[in-house]
């Protein structure tokens, strides 16, 4: 067993929250002072690294926090209408299972819409879903490797953006990449995960039998 336990990231890697993100934010737009987004400039912001994109977007940090609150809180109502990237996730993830101990996630998301998006799919498969405050997944890595008693090399976290690598980085723990979520893989590949997997063929390479 290459790995004892794969942490998932939540938006753009498991869901497809995209296009309701993105009404979500530029519904905000007014409230918060900040551009709001067009969905022609969506492509150049995947290539921005997250501190890249709150200067393009001007979002002011002071106020980061009650944003994504109020995003997610009108998220919730709207989970059902969320698809996951393949249609054939709880398979996959059905075979990931039988391959290691733990299955997680941890994301910057609120844990009750996670929750309603795998309900609304019929998945319960997870051993821990952890709510993480935006820049601290670093933190929220180190105190489930501690709960479950996982070495850093037992943990693969698979995500989409730039900064779920910096916090793999800076935690000790492999990261693998999708191609398929919010950031561009040139821009994911700047920051040197230890894999980036174009599906979940190749994510189940990866963990091995």
């Amino acid at each position: 067993m290459k790995y004892r336990s794969v942490i998932f990231d939540f938006d753009g890697t498991l869901a497809n929250t995209e296009a309701l993100a993105l009404n979500i934010y530029n519904e905000l737009a007014d409230r918060y002072d900040y551009e709001p987004v067009r969905q022609e400039e969506l492509q150049a912001l995947k290539k921005m690294t997250f501190r890249e994109m709150m200067d393009s977007t001007r979002i002011p940090m002071a106020k980061l926090p009650k944003i994504m609150k109020t995003a997610q809180r009108l998220m919730r109502g709207e989970m059902s209408k969320v698809s996951p990237f393949d249609p054939a996730l709880k398979e996959h993830l059905v075979e990931l299972k039988s391959r290691v101990e733990y299955l997680g996630i941890i994301t910057s998301n609120n844990r009750k819409n996670v929750t309603a998006f795998l309900d609304h799919q019929g998945i319960d498969l997870f051993d821990f879903i952890v709510s993480s405050p935006l820049m601290s997944k670093q933190v929220k890595l180190q105190a489930v490797s501690r709960k479950y008693g996982l070495e850093k090399d037992d943990i693969l976290y698979v995500g989409d953006e730039s900064r779920d690598i910096v916090a793999c980085k800076a935690a000790g723990v492999d990261c693998a990449a999708v191609a398929w979520g919010y950031n561009h893989p040139d821009t994911l590949l700047k920051e040197e995960p230890e894999y980036l997997v174009e599906d979940w063929t190749g994510l189940l390479e990866i963990v091995g039998k």
